[in-house]
């Protein structure tokens, strides 16, 4: 599988239980999920419901002050149906907090650029949650592109958002040609879309006036966009980051390929750092502790001793099936993990400017290793030396 998508939304809404909250953001994932499906019911409810290729499996689990609500959608594409799309929504309640996580994999039986994976119906869901109140971090989540006019609003925007240590989502700056005010370059892409087709997964701002960009330069100086630009502002931004660090698109090398790359290089950024809310795993481990428990008791209940041997046998083989299977996908991800550590001093050495340690026999000698395509000669002896 390869991820396509990732996006976490926080629901916290003052004077409203979670409970409430938890309910009503599963509902809706229900409803968002089983568009389309004959057979399905108005009221959430676990199991699968399949009709055609379209499937789609909830798993419930509440533990405490604690609840799990996972929504999985398998859904072939619309323009090609060898494409299989599956999104996995995770609503999780932690006390009076409802957290959202959106996952979406395609299924890789084509080895080429995958489509994007924002259809409608995905961006119906996020717009949802968007416009009840949703947050990423710290920071209040839109559907429109937020306009930056005036002084103040510029010297907020860079305190209260980009300097923000508790942004988690990129911030994608459109900035008005100098020519005319509130006019952006075609090839950049329209800002309203961009913020359409990126809810939930960045924070989308449009600078329309050009002495605006001024303010804006003299605060961030080098990190500044300007005269129809945009630039990606990545989390955890500094004053002292160097500019190649945030992305700076100019209107001089635009093109008409400019305004999808930008979203398709946000929604990558997002894919690659997304993970699944607090407590997910936890949750789904409980759940199926008592699908085991529930099953086991079914199976010891049996009044025929010989059935009952027999069930107890094949529940035995198939653990030590998933124990074999476990210990290779451990094994796989030891490799693994080396093989990154591994990479990763590399990239260090080759960032800092050292090299590898030096293989101690040759630095005591002070002389080169010899390499294997120009072995060395034998050193003469003292008595060839003296003649």
């Amino acid at each position: 599988m390869f991820r396509a998508l990732g996006a976490r939304l926080t629901l916290d809404y003052k004077g409203v239980a979670g409970v409430a909250l938890f309910e009503a953001a599963a509902q809706r994932t229900w409803h968002w999920a089983t568009s389309g499906l004959k057979t399905a019911t108005d009221l959430l409810m676990e199991g699968e419901v399949q009709e055609d290729a379209l499937k789609v499996s909830v798993v419930r689990c509440d533990s405490g002050s604690r609840s799990l609500c996972r929504v999985i959608v398998y859904r072939p594409d619309e323009w090609d149906p060898s494409i299989l799309w599956l999104t996995t929504v995770d609503v999780v309640r932690t006390g009076d907090t409802v957290e959202v996580g959106v996952c979406v994999e395609q299924d890789l039986r084509h080895l080429r650029v995958p489509p994007s994976p924002l259809a409608p119906p995905l961006v119906e869901l996020l717009h949802d949650f968007v416009e009840e109140g949703a947050t990423a971090g710290t920071q209040q989540l839109r559907a429109t592109p937020d306009a930056l006019v005036g002084s103040e609003r510029i010297d907020s925007f860079v305190q209260s958002c980009l300097l923000d240590p508790g942004r988690r989502l990129p911030v994608v700056l459109f900035s008005a040609m100098k020519e005319e005010d509130g006019v952006y370059p075609p090839d950049a892409g329209n800002p309203a879309l961009t913020a359409r087709e990126l809810c939930g997964l960045a924070h989308v701002f449009v600078m329309p006036r050009v002495e605006d960009s001024h303010r804006l330069t003299k605060r961030l100086g080098m990190l500044s966009v300007y005269d129809g630009a945009v630039r990606i502002y990545w989390p955890r931004l500094r004053l002292s980051d160097p500019p190649p660090r945030h992305p700076l698109h100019l209107r001089q090398r635009l093109n008409t390929a400019s305004g999808p790359a930008i979203i398709r290089r946000v929604v990558e950024a997002g894919a690659r750092s997304y993970r699944p809310p607090d407590g997910t795993a936890t949750l789904l481990a409980t759940r199926w502790r008592e699908r085991e428990q529930d099953r086991i008791a079914a199976i010891t209940s049996d009044p025929d001793p010989a059935r009952q041997a027999s069930l107890l046998r094949d529940e035995l083989l198939r653990v030590i099936d998933a124990k074999v299977a476990l210990e290779h996908e451990m094994e796989t991800l030891r490799h693994q993990l080396v093989f990154t550590a591994e990479n990763a001093d590399a990239m260090d050495s080759r960032l800092t400017g050292r090299g590898p340690a030096r293989d101690p026999s040759t630095e005591l000698t002070g002389k080169p290793a010899p390499t294997s395509r120009q072995p060395t000669a034998p050193e003469p002896s003292d008595g060839a030396s003296r003649d």
